[in-house]
């Protein structure tokens, strides 16, 4: 049931605005490297609370699991690289470099963590949050105390919660030592 909440409160803090009004299910989508950066944690988002909210694609991402989880490792890898890629660009601002440092930190950190933790299947759900959580921690980051609006409020709140609940769920998990 936590699951199903915090894929509803996601679902619900993409349509909220995040920062100047923005709210990234619409406005994600303004040239090339904003739909990198955040349209394609979007589209990730919703998979994860399609995958929550719908047996069927639960069924659908069980029959494929593994081939999904080694899709979406590719996504959250590439995904890193902009972030750092952008990060390290000449215009960047600091407070931009900070902001993908702590969603650096925080998405390997997962990626790490569930190594060897159940099933490729099983540690689906908290991949595709970590490749969401790239973009949501570097935007909670970048923009808390500078004009973060509610919708980032509670986007960030559903992700933790998300997290949380799928953490709990691989921590009884049965460990794989490789595969899976």
């Amino acid at each position: 049931m936590l699951k199903k909440l915090a894929a509803l409160v996601l679902v619900v803090g993409l349509v909220l605005p995040h920062s100047c009004g923005v709210q990234p299910v619409l406005g994600a989508w303004d040239g090339i490297l904003t739909t990198i950066m955040f349209g394609i944690p979007v589209l990730v988002t919703i998979a994860y609370a399609l995958h929550q909210l719908l047996p069927a694609v639960a069924r659908f991402h069980e029959r494929n699991g593994a081939v999904l989880h080694g899709l979406f490792r590719a996504v959250c890898f590439v995904l890193l690289g902009v972030y750092i890629g952008v990060s390290l660009g000449d215009d960047a601002e600091q407070r931009d470099r900070i902001a993908t440092s702590v969603a650096f930190v925080i998405a390997a950190g997962l990626l790490v963590w569930q190594q060897g933790r159940g099933t490729k299947t099983q540690r689906l759900p908290l991949l595709l949050l970590t490749t969401v959580g790239v973009a949501a921690v570097f935007a909670f980051a970048r923009y808390v105390g500078d004009g973060l609006q509610y919708g980032g409020w509670v986007f960030t709140a559903g992700w933790l919660l998300a997290v949380i609940a799928e953490v709990e769920g691989l921590r009884g998990a049965p460990r794989v030592s490789h595969g899976g």
